[in-house]
């Protein structure tokens, strides 16, 4: 938290990407008495929700020089829009900067490859459960800088941050924060999956000896990072007794470390109401955040009980004819993918496919061929999949979703777990991945109506 909020009024901004986060940047200063410009590669019609305080040009990137500029997250790491911005500008931050340079409340981040939403959603159930004024917001879906102006210090900011933000922040400093885990992705905007990685370790980069940064203990990728002497460490782990927030065994007890330094048990693994490692990983994160920004190991209890799973994570639809429909739609990684089908304690048919991010599918082909009864491969991704798959393996090729719904329903036998957990991207045939599993969702309903 910043002692003294940035200056808006009297300055000039010129905010790149007329996105959702573009938008909630350019309103905001706009509301706060700034000179702002928005501008928007595409050609396209002024936006509705957009302030009628702040300019607006389609069809360029071209920023004022001299400006501070706003960046959208969708300019890729490696385009070259973002040096020629920075060669114009005073100074160049993202919308997630900016938001911090003007929040007055505590923020909490959550970053990682996978169990971002889940963690942060957590973690506001738990500030919720406190009593704690609670904002959620950021990497979720809803901007952080369309809800700065409700904020006080006595709230609590519980924020999702992508990569994609944080290569684009300097001064953001949480007072906690989470790394959930690291897997390779998002090579194409990084460069590199080094690139990637640093991209993730910005989280700590503004952090004190009064912060703590929470670190995924079994993660391979994190265990070979050169960590930070300040903010306090954590780590949580399903595999070391050594970790601040553990669960050891098939039943453990999931315990805490409170800043006291004593265990604090939170509750058995069996209580947790979701399915997965991954998931017990998520609640252990999440948990220890709570507890380290002062929450009490009761209140975290209670919170997490009550949880239920986000929308397209491992969702179960209904069971029908003897064959449960899983939506894991949010799994847009083989990384992600894989946690699903390990979560999965039947004979399982799997339905994976999408558009590209450049991933390898053959670590994930491996777990594939020992987890499930058959693969249906689907959308742009189907042959890449179904090569690394190999052809010993039960699987069919397809082309859209409502193939493969017939296809995987073909192949599932009673007792049989049909998954939809994509290891891709949903842009091939849909708007994203919630489009992608409310479209599943139907498929399974509309062929399992009486």
């Amino acid at each position: 938290m910043t002692t003294q909020p940035m200056q808006v009024s009297g300055r000039s901004f010129s905010v790149v990407g007329a996105g959702k986060s573009g938008l909630a940047a350019a309103n905001l200063l706009a509301r706060h008495g700034g000179d702002v410009l928005l501008v928007e590669e595409r050609d396209m019609p002024r936006p509705e929700p957009l302030d009628a305080r702040v300019a607006f040009r389609s069809g360029s990137n071209q920023i004022r020089p001299g400006d501070l500029a706003v960046l959208s997250p969708g300019i890729a790491e490696v385009s070259p829009v973002r040096a020629e911005i920075a060669s114009q500008a005073s100074e160049v931050i993202g919308e997630v900067e900016l938001f911090y340079r003007l929040c007055p409340a505590p923020i909490l981040a959550i970053t990682g490859t996978d169990g971002k939403s889940t963690v942060t959603t957590m973690v506001g159930d738990i500030m919720r459960a406190a009593g704690r004024p609670t904002f959620v917001g950021g990497n979720l879906g809803n901007p952080l800088c369309d809800d700065l102006d409700t904020l006080t210090p006595d709230h609590v900011v519980v924020a999702e941050i992508s990569c994609f933000q944080l290569t684009t922040c300097r001064d953001f400093r949480p007072r906690v924060a989470i790394v959930t885990n690291i897997a390779e992705d998002h090579t194409d905007y990084h460069g590199s999956f080094e690139r990637y990685q640093a991209a993730k370790r910005l989280v700590w980069r503004a952090m004190t000896e009064d912060d703590v940064l929470i670190l995924n203990g079994d993660d391979p990728f994190i265990a070979t990072w050169e960590l930070p002497s300040r903010p306090r460490l954590r780590t949580f782990s399903l595999s070391s007794p050594d970790a601040a927030a553990r669960a050891l065994g098939d039943d453990a007890r999931l315990e805490v470390r409170a800043p006291s330094g004593e265990r604090s048990y939170i509750m058995m693994r069996s209580e947790l109401p979701l399915l997965g490692r991954h998931n017990v990983q998520n609640a252990l994160a999440a948990a220890q955040m709570a507890v380290d920004f002062g929450v009490s190991p009761e209140v975290v209890r209670e919170a997490l009980m009550a949880y239920r799973p986000l929308a397209h994570r491992l969702a179960t639809i209904g069971t029908f004819d003897g064959v449960t429909w899983v939506d894991d739609s949010k799994a847009t990684s083989p990384n992600a993918a894989t946690a699903g089908l390990l979560a999965m304690q039947t004979p399982t048919v799997l339905i994976a496919g999408g558009s590209s991010k450049d991933a390898d599918f053959r670590p994930f082909a491996e777990v594939m061929r020992q987890r499930t009864r058959a693969v249906v491969c689907f959308g742009a991704t189907r042959h890449q999949i179904a090569a690394a798959l190999g052809s010993d393996h039960p699987h069919a090729v397809v082309e859209t979703l409502a193939e493969a719904v017939e296809a995987a329903a073909g192949f599932a036998r009673p007792g049989d777990t049909v998954l939809l957990s994509p290891a891709c991207a949903s842009f091939d045939q849909f708007k994203g991945y919630a489009h992608r599993g409310e479209v599943f969702t139907s498929l399974v309903r509309a062929r399992s109506a009486p």
